[in-house]
């Protein structure tokens, strides 16, 4: 067991941080790309046809409360059944790219793990950035992973309360979720099997969430990396020129070359990342569609329950928790656009005037070029920590009007 929470540790080897959360959560799913993408194990399909059950009987528990007028207990209901949904597209989504982000995973892997003059500041970045993807992927992993264990027990703990106080007979078995299920299912002797089921689909979703929207916070995080590798290379092709009023031929000749890689290095970054942002833009669409339906329900029943009880406080907890996966993907959108305009100021500050004019046209585009950050943008969003306080200041103000009306 300790071998598989080594990423924790300050003193392993950066292949151990390196994709560790959502290799960890997406083995255990049957969902990790791997090294060629073919593979499917059979419990992918097992997981997926789980949850497939589980979101259209919570969907329909949840219409069926609507049409009772049980508002409470159909946003209850619709709030996990709308977060799984979107569970089960990501699920399908991984399926129908696997092999794409299997090859952009060992792409990543050769341009982060490129040996080639290789020196002590580029590995402490690589180590800096990898380390902080594996923590910050792993809180809300066990933070989630805490919550559905909570929701498995609560019915446990309950019946074992009111056993000890001699009350067993005033209590009625319910499960963790609301989900509709047959008659036959919820009594003895099936009603532990069912109740084991409906657990299991809190964790489907769980380790989903964490594999996938994992996988997109490390990939930004490893472009930041790459991104600030360049910029040393950068600093340090231009550093041996610093104090130097002019260059002969071979070191013109030896300094545009090194430029030549460097371009050839930005670009391979650049496809890279359009090319992830292409394969992850349905999923980090539907993540916000997801996000903002989960803060417009909790927003209802905050006017509906008022106060401070036990409703108000459980679609708080929906609202924080949907706030933070938006933060991972928010977070990841900054890390790059900020690395990728950071490249301009480095440039500039380098001695490149020190080129003829027929080089200088080299930089100038590698400037024109860095000026314009990389995006992790998609249709109506763009991932970014302005988006996401702008998210929060629109979701305070409208619980603020709400609120103002009671």
């Amino acid at each position: 067991m300790s071998q598989w929470f080594r990423f924790l540790k300050r003193d392993q080897q950066l292949s151990v941080y390196f994709f560790a959360v959502p290799r960890l959560s997406l083995n255990i799913m049957g969902y990790w790309p791997g090294s060629s993408g073919e593979v499917l194990p059979r419990r992918a399909i097992v997981h997926f046809v789980i949850l497939a059950i589980g979101v259209v009987t919570e969907l329909h528990a949840g219409l069926r409360f609507l049409d009772r007028q049980q508002i409470s207990l159909a946003l209850e209901t619709l709030c996990p059944a709308g977060t799984s949904a979107v569970t089960l597209l990501k699920m399908f989504l991984m399926l129908r790219f696997r092999r794409d982000l299997s090859a952009m995973w060992n792409r990543l892997r050769l341009l982060l793990f490129d040996s080639k003059a290789e020196r002590p500041d580029q590995q402490a970045i690589r180590l800096r950035h990898s380390v902080m993807a594996a923590r910050i992927n792993f809180w809300p992993l066990s933070t989630g992973f805490f919550t559905c264990t909570t929701y498995n027990l609560k019915p446990l703990l309950i019946a074992l309360v009111l056993f000890l106080q001699d009350r067993g007979d005033d209590f009625v078995w319910f499960t963790p979720f609301n989900m509709t299920m047959p008659e036959v299912l919820l009594r003895s002797p099936f009603f532990p099997l069912t109740y084991v089921f409906i657990a299991y689909t809190g964790y489907v979703t769980i380790f989903m969430f964490g594999g996938c929207d994992g996988f997109y916070f490390e990939f930004c995080v490893h472009l930041s990396s790459l991104l600030e590798v360049l910029q040393s290379e950068i600093r340090s092709v231009f550093k041996p020129y610093e104090d130097y009023l002019e260059l002969s031929e071979v070191q013109l000749y030896n300094l545009e070359e090194k430029m030549r890689a460097l371009i050839i290095r930005h670009n391979s970054i650049i496809n890279l990342t359009n090319f992830f942002r292409n394969r992850y833009a349905i999923i980090t669409l539907a993540h916000f569609v997801s996000a903002g339906m989960v803060i417009g329900f909790s927003m209802v029943n905050l006017l509906m329950a008022g106060g401070f009880g036990l409703g108000a406080l459980l679609y708080v907890a929906y609202t924080i928790a949907a706030l933070s996966q938006l933060l991972v993907y928010c977070y990841g959108g900054t890390l790059v656009a900020e690395s990728s305009v950071e490249l301009c100021r480095v440039m500039g500050c380098c001695p490149w005037r020190l080129f003829q004019p027929r080089q200088r046209r080299l930089v100038q585009l590698f400037i024109l070029r860095s000026q314009r950050p990389l995006s992790m943008a998609v249709p109506f969003f763009s991932p970014s920590l302005p988006t996401f306080g702008a998210i929060l200041q629109t979701s305070g103000s409208i619980i603020a009007l709400a609120k103002s009306f009671q």
